[in-house]
């Protein structure tokens, strides 16, 4: 009975929202009504919660009709897609606009809050207040509303977002959206612990938190590729204002997961884990408000977008509800009698979890910092504004005041962040390590232990392979020079967490087959987050680069590091692509590459210009585009609808190739500009990346697998 319920309200819904889309905001209404109904009475909750989510995917799947079928007289459609674009991308636009985004959410909770409804005896229903919560915002931003009528006289749609036109939009959207619902779900389960209605942590929680640390990581690593692959970005990680909160939240889940096996109330430091969880949730939150606010400068954004004060109202309800539930806790859950005191292993666990929710918490009070500083129009450090000095020399007369502007702007001091963080990360690699190898013997553990620990005090003092191997030849900081033997320690107390659980998974799983399908997988997890973080940081701080101008169809240009490179040909053409346009259309500019590498071979490519603008106006001197193309917060600024500038890459072992190619004066001469057929080139060389891209299958592998087995019968008691 409740799956013909849910079938047949997906079936109603896609059908009169595709038919009749008018209809479509009135119906998300009365879904969100209805879950609203559903999380306060506890009468057919199941029942009505299936009807729900049934609701809210058939609304989704009439949505991706209507993009696919290029119903420009819905507002939303217009907006986002373009008749032009290939069906994939049509499709992706479904969670590329606010109004979409939250519609999946809001499904994504309520088939949460549907699954096991019948069991929870609670009066007021957390998880089902989530879903109406998003599910009356969606109503609210009505995705199904009609396009004004000067709209379509304007123009038959407006565009894809230029940045959005990448097959990554149909994985790391809804994997982190995906992650963002499990994350949320935690908050009923930890309210619950908090106040000590439930005395152990329920097993589809830890499922829950599971899945959603998974899809967390896989959704971060696919935004790594992408942003890999855009000028907004150029590199993988920069303490963005949204990637910051979702670090916190990545941090507070694995915070959440070292201590909720075996977890009871009443034992010690028992508060910690649901607050934890609940953290996470409250910070997932405020990362979804904050991608929709611009009062920080951020690569992410929801342009137009006006429903942060919803998701900062919710971080706010779910923070004062647990404060609630921590007092209730307090007077009501008493230590549990003969209690077993923990041992050193436990409280290596324990201290484990301490680490990550300073992390975290770390993080989101930078983030909070920024908010404020920006909110009181404190002035921003100069330090904070590389490039500056040098683009004021550049920028025109009538600009500077805007670029003065774009640079006084706040976001995190990823800087000193970075400073900050880096002790707690060596003492987790080396409590790690030594927690792994102890279970092997004891012995192992403490002379490893005091081996790693001298190894880091040592490059800690004298420096190691980054610090003696920095060269200055790339695009680094020196506030992060300053703290190379920090992260050389670093990698060594990551090197010794990864060798120690490595050797314990294979070691346990090769004694005892049965625990191997527990074992194997936590082995590879945490491997691959160390073989990612030595990826990253070794891409970074020992990068190259070398910055070009040469001509079109010229001879072979000498790079850095045995390099060189030519642009062998420029195809630029006005044809519509569905993308963002401005006036008489937009252009791409297809610039064919050849670069020789140091072992004598030849790589062949292309790489990718497109800009909505006029190719004059949009050249505006070599120096600048270098810029743009060396630091995001420049590029940032430059930015415009529909401009884009893509690399060609080459992965390698040893490796990775970023050639960027800015074609501005080129596209100019060839349209009658005064200009020569000249490019900017830009050679990158980013060492052993490959390692971060390995890291992040293994991590996300390893997770994914402990996330779709079914828990251990017998799970350790001091956890």
């Amino acid at each position: 009975m409740r799956d013909r319920l849910l079938w047949g309200a997906v079936l109603l819904a896609a059908l009169g929202c595709a038919v009749l889309p008018a209809a479509g905001n009135v119906l998300l209404a009365a879904a969100g009504a209805a879950a609203l109904w559903a999380g306060v009475v506890p009468v057919r909750r199941s029942a009505l919660l299936r009807v729900v989510a049934g609701l809210l995917w058939g609304a989704l799947i009439a949505l991706a009709v209507l993009l696919l079928g290029d119903r420009f007289d819905v507002r939303y459609v217009w907006i986002y897609s373009g008749a032009e674009l290939p069906l994939h991308l049509k499709l992706a636009n479904l969670w590329g606009g606010d109004e979409g985004t939250t519609l999946l959410l809001a499904a994504f909770l309520a088939t949460l809050a549907a699954r096991g409804a019948a069991q929870r005896s609670q009066r007021i229903d957390i998880a089902a207040l989530l879903a109406a919560w998003y599910a009356l915002t969606a109503a609210w931003l009505g995705p199904f509303a009609a396009t004004p009528v000067d709209w379509l006289q304007k123009s038959a749609s407006q565009g894809m977002n230029a940045h959005l036109m990448k097959i990554w939009m149909l994985v790391h959207a809804p994997l982190i959206l995906a992650a963002y619902a499990w994350t949320l779900s935690l908050a009923a389960p930890a309210l619950a612990a908090l106040a000590g209605h439930d005395a152990r942590w329920p097993g589809s929680a830890l499922m829950h938190a599971r899945r959603a640390w998974a899809l967390l990581t896989a959704g971060i690593g696919f935004g790594m590729v992408w942003a890999f692959e855009d000028a907004m970005y150029g590199q993988v990680w920069h303490w963005d204002p949204v990637q910051t909160a979702v670090f916190a939240v990545w941090c507070l889940l694995a915070a959440h997961l070292h201590g909720a096996g075996g977890w009871r109330a009443g034992r010690t430091m028992w508060r910690w884990v649901p607050f934890a969880a609940l953290a996470a949730a409250v910070l997932t939150a405020v990362a979804m408000g904050v991608t929709r606010n611009d009062a920080l400068a951020s690569s992410h954004r929801y342009v137009g977008a006006s429903t942060w004060a919803a998701h900062i109202a919710l971080a706010g309800l779910l923070l004062g509800a647990g404060l609630l539930a921590w007092l209730r806790g307090w007077r009501t859950v008493q230590p549990l009698p003969h209690a077993a005191r923990l041992n050193l292993a436990a409280w290596g666990l324990r201290v484990t979890q301490l680490i990550f929710v300073f992390i975290g918490l770390a993080a989101a009070t930078h983030l909070a910092w920024a908010c404020f500083s920006s909110a009181r129009d404190l002035p921003r450090p100069d330090d904070l504004k590389p490039f500056f000095e040098t683009l004021k020399n550049w920028a025109r007369g009538s600009e500077l005041p805007a670029l003065r502007a774009a640079f006084a702007q706040w976001d995190v001091d990823g800087y000193g962040l970075a400073r900050l963080l880096l002790l707690p990360m060596v003492a987790a690699g080396l409590i790690g390590g030594w927690f792994f190898a102890r279970r092997l013997s004891a012995r192992l553990g403490w002379i490893t232990l005091a081996v790693a620990t001298l190894l880091c005090a040592v490059v800690f003092v004298r420096g190691g392979l980054l610090a003696n191997g920095y060269a200055g030849s790339g695009v680094l900081s020196q506030q992060i020079v300053a703290v190379l033997p920090r992260i050389d320690a670093a990698l060594i107390a990551g090197a010794y967490l990864a060798l120690g659980c490595a050797v314990w998974s294979v070691h346990g799983a090769w004694r005892t087959r049965r625990t191997a399908g527990y074992q194997l997988p936590l082995g590879l997890l945490h491997l691959g987050a160390v073989v990612a973080l030595w990826g990253g940081l070794l891409a970074t701080a020992l990068n190259g680069y070398s910055q070009h101008l040469i001509d079109i169809d010229g001879d072979w240009q000498r790079a850095h590091q045995g390099y060189a490179v030519r642009v062998t040909s420029l195809d630029v053409d006005r044809a519509p692509d569905g993308g963002r346009t401005r006036g008489s259309g937009s252009f791409r500019a297809l610039a064919q590459i050849e670069i020789s590498t140091p072992e004598h071979g030849v790589l062949q490519g292309q790489t990718l210009y497109r800009d909505a603008r006029s190719a004059i106006a949009g050249y505006a001197g070599p120096v600048r585009q270098i810029c743009e193309i060396l630091d995001y917060r420049y590029a940032r600024y430059a930015d415009q609808p529909g401009y884009v500038l893509h690399p060609f890459i080459d992965r390698g072992w040893a490796r990775d190739l970023q050639l960027w190619v800015a074609t501005s004066s080129a596209v100019a001469a060839l349209e009658g500009g005064p200009q020569a057929a000249q490019a900017v080139v830009v050679l990158r060389v980013l060492p052993f990346a490959s390692l971060l891209w390995i890291g992040l299958t293994l991590t996300s592998l390893g997770a994914l697998w402990l996330a779709l087995r079914p828990l251990p019968v017998h799970r350790e008691p001091q956890r």
